[in-house]
This record gives structure tokens, sequence and C-alpha cells, in this order.
């Protein structure tokens, strides 16, 4: 929505899985194509992967929640012109796809720990009320990962993993999960 309000000349379609993206590129041939690393059971590679088996030869900018070194660079070895934390500022995103529309590169640096100077601060003993199960459930949504994810990374039910997102939220005080994973990031997590 931000960028139809602050690039209006961009004409946007949206898919909510990569079956639906796939059938989208093979019929239009788009000039830039922004990717979540995490889209639905694909990662970023696989979906990258199909994109270009597919004959899409458009730049494509990840767009994540998922800001962890080892992702990015596997991002970059697959010849991603740009890669741009979800928890960016728009002026960031702009930038970034001003960037690659006019043929350049654009990467974030990966997220540094809110607390200058300090390390980061393990969750356990950030949140003690959190159970163990619930440290990894909050790790994952610090990664971006939908419950879908979570569940077949942890190996637990949709259901279990939607108990434990609600006990997160109720735990940290916060209404949404991006809320939780900003408030761990911003209380020092790592």
């Amino acid at each position: 929505m931000l960028l139809q309000v602050v690039m209006p000349e961009l004409s946007l379609d949206k898919a909510r899985d990569l079956h639906s993206a796939r059938q989208l590129a093979q019929s239009i041939p788009y000039e830039l194509v922004l990717l979540d690393w995490w889209l639905e059971q694909s990662d970023g590679a696989d979906a990258i992967a199909a994109l270009r088996a597919d004959g899409c030869s458009a730049p494509i900018v990840v767009v994540s929640g998922d800001d962890r070194e080892p992702v990015m660079r596997r991002a970059l070895d697959l010849g991603v012109a740009g890669y741009v934390r979800k928890s960016a500022g728009a002026q960031e995103l702009i930038e970034a796809l001003q960037t690659v529309l006019a043929g350049g590169k654009a990467f974030s640096p990966p997220s540094a720990p809110a607390r200058s100077g300090l390390p980061p601060l393990d969750l356990a003993l950030l949140y003690p009320s959190l159970t163990p199960r619930q440290i990894d459930v909050l790790q994952q949504l610090m990664r971006g990962h939908s419950d879908k994810q979570i569940a077949r990374l942890l190996g637990i039910g949709d259901t279990t993993v939607k108990s434990h997102v609600r006990a997160i939220l109720q735990a940290l005080k916060v209404r949404s999960r991006g809320e939780a994973a900003h408030r761990a990031r911003s209380d020092g997590a790592h």
C-alpha cells in the first residue's frame, strides 16, 4: 500500500503464493518483482529459481522480516538486485526500489541490536515468564516466519503455534506479531 501512495506511477500486482506469482510472471513482462523470502511453503531460493525457470528476467528485490546474514548472502548469491528488511523505513524502501529500477543494487545491512555497544540479550533472560517453546516461537516470529513455517520448523501443529503466539503477545503486552518482534529487538534480543 505504501508503494501505491508514494510511487503512484507504479502498476502493482500481488500474489499470495508461489503458484500465483508464477502465473503472473509467465503472463506479464514485469520491470521489478518484490518477493518475501518466506512465501507460504517456499523459501526465497525456491521462489527465485521457479520464477527464473518460468522466464522472468525482471530484477528481484527481496523484502523480508528475515534479516539473518546467511539468508541475505544466499539471496545475493542467487542474483537478486536487492534485499530490504520489512522493518526498514519507508524512505529506505523507496530508495532501494528506485536504485534497482535505475539498474543498481540495494541491500539493507542486517539490523543491529538496539542496545548500541552492548551484546544482545537472550530472550529467556528478557522474558522469564515465557516457556522454552514460546521462546522458540518468538525467535521464529523475529525472523518473519508465518505460523505454518514455524510449525514446520519446530515440528509442532499450527494450532499449537497459534496458542504460543497468543501467549507471547499477552506476555509482551503487544497486539501483533510484528509488535512482538519489534519489542524483542528494541529490548535488545538477538
